[in-house]
């Protein structure tokens, strides 16, 4: 059937859970015609993931959303494991709504919303248009889940699956996933509890002969506990050995981890905020886009275990690496060729969390079934290897068209691929402290950071000066305040920051080529801040010796280039191979 009205968008982005709403807003943020729909009449407002791991958060500071999101969330900082003891018994964190809304809140700001309950049940691509970046290839028709005479034909360049794991655009575009369903069901409660157990505000791990639970804090005094049903034979069917997940009931949940607690008491007098049984499954798409047109993101394209707290992490990144790209090719800013890193980069992701997720999941299921616990020396080591890809930042994205692996020794601990670590620096001219994370928002641009070692010393002005006449003249800087109307398209995608090695008081910002500094705030100094406790070790932390580097940091924070300060062509020539418009100008 036909829908009776017609439209066009940028992009039409379908499900508004965390991966597609920050989709969406980053998007909007940035300026591109965008629409999210989705099925749900309303937003999630209980429950469903809960974890945001480091690198999200660092994300959201990006986005100027990290005081929103720590004032609606609960910090866990500790972690404990408590073992069996000689008699059996035990010895010694926001809903996903919450994190939905740190973005769909933003939305009105931009002239947008979620459109509910609305649903696609078709979808095309015309691949006779597909490459021609100023057609809309993509038809997709949606309905009203409340009204089906509330129809709409959507024109689209490009389209996003946020859908889930059930996902209806991969399940039309044909694409499969491979990996493995398990059979391990776990129940999940979330309540506030009346107990008397010491730690059950932090991230604990509890194993004793009489069972195994796992509790993460929750928002507003609340927890959240995982708990094993395959050793529960009252919800195993016989003969297909599956649980029956219509048999539980979140009273017998809490009945079997009241068990593992003993001889601490846990109550849920309260009742219950949440639950639902789930099945351990690991799977990977084929494909995470086809044509470079339809994207695949979040559960729609990877499922795992919710153990490591991975799932909305990984979609939000997912949504972080692809929102850039799409608004690069948008404003024919790259070449669409762009476009094919975000699989490259993001499948293999998701292939190496799945292996994490595998073993992460096995030591669990042995605490819950060895009923010996598990060797914490083992434990530590498993911690240990896998903790910066658990946190998110030991995400290491491999060589490409935006990943050049070249010059690695120049800046030995900022690893190409990888996000670009915190570090403190002070303004040159009044000393203030900053955080080189603030000067890497998500505002679509690109950071070049040169590290200029001593300005002092011989020839080092020199160079300075031919780096920044060669910058100036390939127009990937400005010699004025910050850009206006009628200037250089690539003066809008490029910000350019100095670092010199250096003490207060002896380092004048002026020394630096104005070619390599668009505003006195854009020049930094590697040295102690007055009180003595903050900055100076930025060279030392980052491993750039005195001759200094350049440092190009995409617009999701991921480093793409090092080379040194002589490099100039270098540099350039890192955007070449997806035709960066220089010269153009803008209305």
């Amino acid at each position: 059937m036909e829908s009776s009205q017609t439209s066009f968008v940028d992009v039409l982005v379908v499900g508004a859970g965390p991966s597609g709403s920050m989709l969406a807003y980053s998007l909007l943020k940035a300026g591109v015609s965008a629409r999210i729909i989705d099925k749900r009449e309303a937003p999630v407002d209980r429950g469903h993931a809960d974890a945001l791991q480091p690198r999200v958060l660092e994300v959201l500071r990006s986005h100027g959303l990290i005081e929103k999101a720590l004032k609606r969330g609960n910090k866990i900082n500790t972690t404990s494991i408590w073992h069996p003891g000689a008699d059996g018994k035990i010895e010694l964190t926001n809903h996903q709504g919450a994190h939905e809304a740190l973005f769909t809140d933003e939305l009105p700001n931009f002239g947008a919303t979620v459109e509910r309950p609305f649903s696609p049940y078709s979808l095309t691509i015309d691949e006779n248009t597909a490459d021609d970046v100023d057609e809309y290839p993509v038809t997709v028709q949606i309905r009203n889940d409340s009204d089906d005479a509330q129809e709409e034909t959507i024109r689209a360049k490009y389209v996003v699956g946020a859908d889930g794991a059930h996902s209806y655009i991969r399940k039309t575009l044909g694409i499969s996933t491979a990996g493995d369903h398990t059979e391990r069901y776990w129940g999940v409660i979330d309540f506030v509890p009346d107990t008397n157990f010491p730690d059950i505000r932090a991230t604990s791990q509890v194993h004793s002969d009489t069972g195994f639970c796992l509790i993460v804090p929750r928002e507003d005094d609340m927890v959240r506990l995982y708990i094993p049903l395959d050793e529960h034979s009252q919800y195993v069917n016989t003969e297909t050995k599956k649980v029956n997940i219509d048999s539980v009931n979140p009273d017998d949940l809490l009945k079997i981890a009241k068990r593992a607690f003993e001889p601490y008491y846990m109550n849920a007098n309260e009742g219950y905020h949440w639950w639902t049984v789930y099945v351990v499954g690991q799977r990977v798409a084929d494909n995470f886009s086809v044509l470079n047109r339809v994207f695949l993101v979040g559960d729609s394209c990877h499922s795992h275990s919710p153990k490591a707290g991975q799932g909305m992490n990984a979609g939000i990144n997912d949504s972080h690496n692809l929102a850039w790209k799409l608004t690069y090719v948008l404003r024919k800013w790259a070449n669409p060729k762009l476009l094919d890193t975000y699989e490259m980069e993001r499948r293999q992701f998701a292939l190496d969390l799945i292996f994490f997720d595998k073993k992460y999941v096995a030591m669990f299921e042995s605490m819950a079934k060895s009923g010996k616990g598990i060797d914490p020396v083992l434990h530590a080591k498993m911690v240990q290897a896998f903790g910066l890809f658990k946190n998110g930042i030991g995400i290491h994205y491999g060589h490409s068209m935006i990943v050049s692996n070249d010059h690695q020794y120049l800046a030995a601990n900022v690893v190409i691929g990888k996000r670009f670590p915190p570090e403190l620096v002070l303004i040159a001219r009044d000393d203030k402290v900053v955080q080189i994370h603030d000067i890497l928002p998500s505002d679509t641009r690109f950071k070049v950071l040169i590290f200029t070692g001593d300005l002092y010393e011989g020839g080092k002005r020199e160079v300075l000066k031919a780096l920044g006449e060669r910058l100036l003249k390939g127009k990937l800087s400005m010699e004025r305040s910050y850009p206006g109307r009628n200037t250089i398209e690539t003066m809008k995608m490029v910000d350019t920051f100095t670092i010199v090695k250096g003490s207060k008081g002896e380092v004048n910002y002026k020394d630096v080529p104005q070619s390599l500094w668009t505003h006195w705030t854009r020049v930094f100094i590697d040295d102690i801040d007055i009180t003595g406790e903050f900055g100076g070790k930025a060279y030392a932390n980052l491993g750039i010796g005195d001759e200094g580097a350049i440092v190009v940091v995409r617009p999701d924070g991921y480093v793409g280039m090092v080379t040194s300060l002589s490099d100039a062509e270098g540099v350039l020539g890192y955007f070449t191979p997806w035709e960066v418009p220089m010269g153009i100008k803008t209305a």
